[in-house]
């Protein structure tokens, strides 16, 4: 049997977000039928019971009739409106649950997903939309739930209406209610069209703005605005993009106004005047009472607007769908990477052989035929100009791109036969772009585990331990104001050694270090290298820095140029050639610090 394409997309839809909803609470499901049949009693009440009333109010006019007949119904709507509400409360809390559910489903995906999506603003273009696409342009999982709910409530309801125009006889106002809904139908059709098509092609804008935003809140951000008067120059830009936003929202809003304008005036005004003078005829010729006539124009009201509701209902479930399929399909995205079977519990040597590598989309190669090999818990140093290729090596040994020329071994074996995660646990890598995050210390530095006596020593080792011990807080004193008024702004220079005390605290068999004293002042450094042995200790260690001091304690050096390695040795060796790279590099930098 073949699936319609926009029943496909629904049904794809319900079998990822109802497991979710099962998995905070089942009874959500139960509060959502409750919640429909309860309003759907509310609405056939109020077209049946003012009937009542002015009947007994035209007829025989009983006192004690017509207050049973009002207490009756106002109890009703009473005790259907309380549970109805209870209901529809019990169902938006678990419903919120589920929204944080997805957010962390979310967030583990966007820390497994690969790496190189993360450099690609294509993929964070489509990132965004996904987000945004759930939680804005879709209401979320709430959508589900409505849909649900309006569905069965509208369904009842207009089974309860048909039921009683089928009884009075008056046919008819069905066919009035067809007019009414299909014009309804073609119009939010039109409605929802012109929506998609504004949401989508604003998706780099809303990112940018994001990212201004976010720039003007940022307090760091704000030293350099204010010091360099720099706020001009995001403002500059934020405005011309919001220029372009509202020039578009502004066409988007003139094409809506129209369609909704011709929608008032056929449907508020044509189609009611229509269903009036029916009415008034059906009271003339064929000796309706004004009760009757009460009820049925009531009846037509409310068939109107509930199959209105179930097709808007329904139309706008499968826009949301559409709308969340950009979310499922990046939660469902495979990873180009497949995990290794092979387990690794210790690091003894890496070798590069032939490797060569360009990033993706580009023709250029960052790295060409390069090879070497660490092994026996050496120190080696990686130094080059800038844009040699030097972090790029580390990418490519984290896994974070696949290596398609050459390969990479750890002990022997090609890194991608590794678990990725007990592979990742092998090696402590500090970045040159190292993040540390508004919480506290501790949680900065101690990440894997909660070990006061081995967070100490990485204090000690990372030669940040006295200011820690100078703090009210110690290791729970929060770095920077974002979340405690209290919070320290420490300098870069001591958030780099914190960076380092992370990378010691988690004791892997390899180190590597990118640019790891570039924010230390130079007797800071020298003080670090000087005590080298008793930071690191006895590890399989790479050295990736500009400023060569590291290179003196190194057991190798590796000098890249161009994308390849043109030089290897120790300092003294390579010292010795005073046409190298090298020499040309350490002895410019020695001029600075002699003069």
């Amino acid at each position: 049997m073949v699936i319609p394409m926009k029943l496909k997309v629904m049904l794809r839809n319900i079998r990822y977000f109802l497991p979710i909803l099962f998995k905070v609470n089942p009874i959500i499901i139960v509060t959502i039928f409750i919640s429909a049949i309860f309003n759907s009693l509310s609405s056939l009440i109020w077209v049946y019971f003012p009937k009542l009333i002015i009947e007994e109010l035209m007829g025989e006019k009983n006192i004690d009739v017509l207050a049973r007949i009002v207490i009756i119904f106002v109890l009703a709507v009473f005790i259907l409106r309380v549970l109805s509400t209870a209901s529809s409360n019990i169902q938006y809390y678990f419903t919120r649950k589920a929204d944080f559910k997805i957010d962390e489903m979310f967030n583990e995906k966007i820390t497994s997903i690969d790496y190189f999506h993360l450099e690609d603003p294509k993929f964070n273009d489509k990132l965004s939309y996904a987000k945004k696409c759930l939680e804005e342009y879709s209401n979320g999982i709430y959508s589900l739930t409505y849909s649900i709910r309006e569905v069965i409530q509208n369904i009842i309801t207009i089974a309860g209406v048909v039921g009683i125009i089928l009884f009075s006889q008056e046919y008819w106002l069905i066919g009035v209610t067809i007019i009414g809904v299909v014009l309804n139908t073609i119009i939010y059709g039109r409605f929802q069209k012109i929506q998609e098509e504004y949401n989508v092609t604003n998706v780099r804008f809303s990112r940018r703005q994001w990212y201004f935003n976010n720039s003007i809140m940022n307090f760091r951000s704000q030293k350099n605005l204010r010091l360099y008067d720099a706020r001009g120059l995001i403002d500059d830009i934020s405005n011309n993009e919001n220029r372009v936003v509202f020039s578009r929202r502004k066409k988007t809003s003139i094409k809506m106004m129209r369609l909704d304008t011709f929608n008032n005036i056929f449907s508020f005004f044509v189609i009611q005047l229509i269903t009036i003078i029916i009415l008034v005829y059906s009271i003339y010729y064929h000796n309706s009472t004004i009760a009757v006539f009460t009820m049925l124009y009531s009846a037509i009201q409310t068939l109107n607007d509930s199959t209105s509701g179930l097709i808007y209902s329904i139309k706008k479930y499968y826009q949301d769908c559409v709308y969340q399929d950009n979310f499922i399909n990046l939660m469902e995205m495979e990873t180009v990477f497949k995990d290794g079977t092979t387990p690794i519990d210790h690091i003894d040597s890496v070798e590069f052989k032939n490797v060569s590598f360009k990033y993706p989309r580009t023709e250029e190669y960052i790295l060409k035929n390069i090879s070497f090999k660490l092994s026996d818990k050496k120190k080696i140093s990686l130094v080059g100009l800038n844009g040699s290729g030097k972090t790029t090596l580390v990418k490519l040994l984290c896994r974070f791109f696949e290596v398609k020329e050459g390969e990479i071994l750890v002990n022997g074996i090609n890194i991608n036969n590794y678990k990725y995660d007990e592979y990742i646990k092998q090696m402590a890598i500090i970045f040159q772009d190292y993040k540390i995050i508004s919480f506290n210390i501790k949680s900065n530095v101690a990440i894997i585990d909660d070990n006061r006596e081995k967070l100490y020593d990485t204090f000690q080792r990372a030669q940040v331990l006295d200011k820690v011990l100078s703090l009210p807080d110690k290791e729970n004193t929060y770095i920077n104001k974002w979340f405690d008024k209290s919070g320290i702004e420490f300098s870069g220079g001591e958030m780099q050694k914190f960076s380092l005390a992370r990378g010691l605290y988690k004791d892997s068999d390899l180190i590597i270090l990118d640019e790891p004293t570039s924010a230390l002042d130079p007797i800071a450094e020298s003080e670090i290298y000087y005590h080298f042995k008793d930071v690191v200790g006895e590890k399989l260690t790479l050295f990736i820095s500009h400023r060569l001091s590291s290179c003196i304690f190194s057991d190798q050096i590796l000098v890249i140029d161009g994308n390849e390695i043109v030089e290897k040795g120790s300092h003294k060796d390579l010292m010795k050639n005073k046409n190298g790279l090298y020499y040309k590099m350490f002895t410019k930098q020695a001029e600075y610090y002699k003069s």
